[in-house]
């Protein structure tokens, strides 16, 4: 399995890839000029406060080690980010979410019509660069990626404030909502070079397996003290009925009186002022927390294992290292 030296940090990917960051960088700016001024005004909200371009990194990591294109890396990167960028707004819309990363959401500032067209903008210009670069492969793969996420989102409104959901249901929807996308990053990466049809399985699964450690990690957060810190703010997730793994196995290890207690308060309505203190001791005394964080390290050590085939290099050990930091990132609030 590659491993890493202990002076990698997410900086040292960034660099690692510079040439393809900030090209990245400077495409997504350029999708601010429009002919429509809106567009641009919405855009540049969005633009304000930029997630860590993960799944675009993680590309650029794989078409590097498979001596892709660096700018055909580029455009498959900045087509990823926009889909990314385009799931976030519609996830807004669907959770009446005011605040993204500490900023207003689109829909809560231009409402939920003007949001929905943006979504669409973005989804339908990531495409459109594909095609007029002639990446068809790239469309492909991100074409069944979208079409999972728009699955899974469904699977997740058929189990809102289902308290029964089983584990594997759980895997299955995050597996379609998130991991999908990963694994069409990582995928696309690699087939843009000689050895892509060979090499790319490995990177798909590895993707998907980080996606799934990613997206539990994250579900982590709506129970943890980290709103402060990260900008992530708490109990939104299960306020809107979202039943994440934390919640799955707590109410799995819980007595009956206390599986109906909680399970009366999230179907009649969670109510965060009142009951979060109650439902946080519940995920913490039943072993949520502790077994999402060693169901997500268990993904990103499983997911690590898909790049013995690939030729070790400085990219695998950075994609190594991020197969870690989507776990480790939780650790300090999980206490």
């Amino acid at each position: 399995m590659p491993e890493y030296s202990d002076d990698i940090t997410l900086d040292s990917v960034k660099s690692a890839v510079k040439f393809e960051f900030d090209s990245l960088e400077k495409r997504l700016k350029a999708v601010l000029r429009s002919d429509v001024s809106l567009l641009d005004e919405i855009y540049a909200s969005l633009s304000g406060n930029p997630g860590k371009r993960l799944r675009p990194n993680m590309l650029f990591l794989a078409a590097r080690n498979s001596d892709g294109d660096p700018e055909k890396a580029v455009t498959a990167g900045f087509a990823v980010e926009l889909v990314h960028t385009a799931t976030l707004i519609h996830d807004d819309i669907i959770d009446a979410n005011d605040l993204r990363r500490g900023q207003p959401t689109v829909s809560s500032k231009w409402g939920r019509n003007i949001a929905t067209i943006m979504g669409d903008y973005l989804y339908s210009r990531a495409f459109s660069c594909l095609s007029e670069e002639g990446l068809w492969e790239v469309i492909s793969i991100l074409a069944h990626a979208t079409n999972a996420m728009s699955v899974g989102e469904m699977l997740q409104f058929q189990h809102k404030r289902d308290v029964n959901i089983s584990e594997k249901s759980y895997l299955n929807l995050i597996n379609k909502k998130t991991a999908s996308l990963f694994a069409a990053s990582c995928e696309s990466g690699a087939i843009l070079g000689p050895n892509g049809n060979r090499d790319r399985n490995g990177y798909s699964m590895f993707g998907e397996n980080i996606g799934l450690a990613y997206q539990i990690t994250d579900d982590l957060f709506d129970y943890l003290d980290a709103e402060k810190y990260m900008g992530k703010p708490v109990a939104v997730d299960l306020a809107g009925g979202k039943v994440t793994l934390p919640f799955i196995i707590s109410y799995k290890n819980a007595p009956e009186n206390v599986r109906r207690r909680v399970g009366d308060m999230l179907r009649i309505g969670f109510d965060k002022e009142g009951c979060w203190d109650e439902m946080l001791l519940f995920i913490k005394n039943y072993g949520g927390v502790e077994y999402s964080i060693e169901k997500a390290r268990n993904f990103g050590e499983k997911a690590k294992t898909f790049l013995n085939a690939v030729s070790s290099s400085p990219e695998t050990d950075l994609l190594c290292y991020a197969a870690d930091y989507v776990v480790e990132r939780v650790v300090p609030y999980s206490g």
